[in-house]
C-alpha cells in the first residue's frame, strides 16, 4: 500500500479507475478489517467512488470490486450491473474450484460523472470477466457487448479504464475499440502484467486498457515498470477538446 501511494502522489493524477478493490477479508495484506478504498480515498486527498459485489460468505461486510478517485469533485456514480454471483468462499476462489468460480463472479462498469472546465464528463472503471489465458468467451463477450451498448449511448465525453482479460486482437476489446478509441493500439505497450509476479509470468499479456471518447487526444502513454500490483499501471496523458 505505501508503495502504491508513493507511486500516484508521484504521478499525480486527475483521475485514476482502479480494479480489485478490497475490504476486510478480500484484503491479500495487512489488516483483514480495513477498507481499503477509504484508505486509499483518505491517503491521496482526492474524492472517490467504489462499489463492491462479490463477497465472502461468512463475512458480507467484505467486499471486492471498483473504484474511480478523482482530483475534481465527483457529481453523482452510476453503476451498471454486468453479472451477479452469490458470497464465496476464499477457498473456491482460489482452490481447484477457482477456474469454475472465477468466470461466474459479480462484476459491474462503475462510472462517475465529473465537472471537467465546465463541462460533465464520466470516469469508468471496468473489470472484464474472468478468462485464463485470456480468450474470448460467451460470458467475456455479453459483458463487453454491455459495456459497448453503455459507452455508445453516452452523450458526454468520457474515458474508461479497466482490466479487459484479454488481448487487443479479441472480439471481447474490439467490441469496445468499435464505440471508444483504444489507446493501446499503435502504442509501443506489448504487456501490462507484471513480468515477475503475475500468476501468468513468464509469459507477458496486453490486457489492460485506456478507451476515450472523440473529446480526447492522446498525448503520451508509459507503462511503468513498478511493483505496486500484480498488473503494471497505464499512464495516460491527454488533450481535451470539449
Amino acid at each position: 500500500m505505501d508503495s502504491l501511494v508513493a507511486f500516484l502522489e508521484q504521478e499525480d493524477p486527475d483521475f485514476i479507475a482502479m480494479q480489485e478493490v478490497t475490504t476486510r477479508g478480500f484484503n491479500l495484506t495487512g489488516d483483514k478489517g480495513a477498507n481499503l478504498f477509504e484508505e486509499l480515498r483518505e491517503r491521496l486527498g482526492m474524492e472517490g467512488v467504489y462499489h463492491g459485489d462479490l463477497k465472502l460468505r461468512d463475512d458480507e461486510l467484505s467486499t471486492f470490486g471498483n473504484a474511480v478517485f478523482s482530483k475534481t469533485r465527483i457529481l453523482s456514480k452510476n453503476v451498471i450491473i454486468l453479472k451477479t454471483f452469490e458470497p464465496v468462499t476464499l477457498e473456491e476462489l482460489d482452490g481447484e474450484s477457482g477456474p469454475e468460480i472465477r468466470p461466474l463472479i459479480s462484476r459491474h462498469l462503475l462510472t462517475a460523472q465529473v465537472n471537467l472546465f465546465g463541462k460533465e464528463i464520466e470516469i469508468l472503471s471496468w473489470h472484464g470477466a474472468w478468462t485464463a489465458p485470456p480468450i474470448d468467451t460467451a460470458e467475456t463477450l455479453r459483458q463487453s457487448r454491455l459495456v459497448a451498448n453503455y459507452l455508445g449511448s453516452l452523450k458526454v465525453p468520457f474515458i474508461l479504464g479497466g482490466d479487459l482479460n484479454n488481448t487487443p486482437d479479441s472480439k471481447t476489446v474490439s467490441l469496445i475499440s468499435k464505440v471508444a478509441d483504444n489507446l493501446m493500439l499503435g502504442s509501443s505497450v506489448v504487456q501490462t502484467t507484471h513480468p515477475k509476479i503475475h500468476k501468468i509470468a513468464p509469459r507477458g499479456y496486453l490486457i489492460d486498457y485506456v478507451f476515450v471518447s472523440p473529446h480526447f487526444r492522446l498525448v503520451s502513454i508509459k507503462v511503468p515498470q513498478v511493483l505496486v500490483s500484480d498488473h503494471l499501471p497505464i499512464v495516460v496523458e491527454l488533450a481535451a477538446f470539449l
